[in-house]
C-alpha cells in the first residue's frame, strides 16, 4: 500500500468536499462515479482530474476546426513574433496531439486539400 503523506489526503478529502458541495447535474454525478466502489477515503484529486477530462472533450467539428488550424499555422500576426508563434503552435499541438492519427485529422486534411484546390 502507497503511503501518501497526511496534508494531501486533507487536501484530497476538502477538494472532493468542495466539489460536491458546489456541483450539479452531469457534474455532480462524474464526481459521485470517481468515489471508491468498496467504500473507503474519496479522492477530490481522481474526481477533478475526471471533470477535467470531460470538459475538454471536443466535439467532432470542433476537432475538425481546431487540426485545421494547426495545418495552417499563422506565425506571423502573433503578438511576440515568429517565435512566440512558433512556441504557441507547438502547445497546442502537444496538447490535441491524441487527435492526430483520429479520422479527425483525416477529414480536417481533406477539407484543406479541397481549399486548395477550389482556391486556384
Amino acid at each position: 500500500e502507497m503511503h501518501v503523506p497526511q496534508h494531501l489526503q486533507e487536501a484530497s478529502s476538502f477538494l472532493h468536499t468542495e466539489l460536491l458541495t458546489w456541483l450539479t447535474g452531469t457534474q455532480l454525478a462524474l464526481v459521485l462515479r470517481s468515489l471508491p466502489l468498496g467504500g473507503g477515503q474519496s479522492n477530490g484529486f481522481a474526481a477533478w482530474r475526471t471533470l477535467c477530462e470531460e470538459e475538454e472533450r471536443l466535439d467532432p467539428a470542433v476537432e475538425v476546426a481546431v487540426l485545421q488550424e494547426l495545418l495552417h499555422p499563422c506565425f506571423e500576426d502573433v503578438p511576440g513574433g515568429w517565435r512566440q508563434g512558433w512556441m504557441e503552435w507547438e502547445a497546442r499541438l502537444a496538447r490535441h496531439a491524441p487527435l492526430l492519427g483520429s479520422s479527425a485529422m483525416r477529414c480536417a486534411l481533406a477539407l484543406c486539400w479541397h481549399e486548395r484546390q477550389t482556391s486556384c
